[in-house]
């Protein structure tokens, strides 16, 4: 296995896509979104052990998604911690992926700018909501992310970074 996810498991585990969308493009931005978010996230080692066919118990959770439970430290009572849900690296690589698709929103560069093509003809990108939809999928994608960040952490007692709060966020007033 080259990456995380397939181009089909990509279809399937984020929000609806066309059935039109390069396969080429999709890779390109599973491969960037391994680099700069999954392996900084959890290392290169880890990253690297969960693309061999002989994986463990937590690992397959990190991957995949599943429950687990949460000790509560300083517990003395005998009590259980908090069950706890991890959606797994792959719907979070997905949901990054998926983020990254919006921002192109179907533009390719040329040598005039982002153009967007529409039916014969292309034109400028301009929507004033991609900002919007870009930020609800990231943030839908970091905590996926940070689920399994905090499962892992609690598997194997650290050895992982936090992702959210990593973007640049620009508060301007009116358009």
């Amino acid at each position: 296995m080259e990456h995380l996810i397939t181009v089909e498991e990509f279809r399937s585990l984020a929000r609806p896509t066309s059935k039109h969308i390069e396969e080429s493009e999709v890779g390109v931005f599973i491969r960037e979104c391994e680099d700069m978010t999954i392996i900084p996230a959890i290392g290169l080692d880890v990253f690297e052990s969960l693309l061999s066919d002989e994986i463990g118990e937590n690992e397959r959770i990190l991957l995949n998604g599943g429950t687990w439970v949460q000790g509560v430290v300083g517990r003395c009572d005998g009590q259980e911690g908090l069950r706890r849900r991890c959606s797994g690296l792959k719907m979070a690589l997905a949901y990054f992926v998926y983020a990254k698709l919006l921002q192109s929103d179907g533009g390719i560069v040329t040598r005039s700018g982002v153009m967007r093509h529409d039916d014969a003809y292309a034109s400028h990108v301009e929507d004033k909501n991609r900002v919007r939809r870009y930020n609800d999928v990231m943030n839908v994608a970091e905590s996926y992310l940070s689920g399994c960040l905090e499962y892992w952490k609690s598997v194997r007692g650290g050895g992982v970074h936090s992702v959210r709060g990593k973007r640049v966020h620009i508060h301007a007033i009116g358009e």
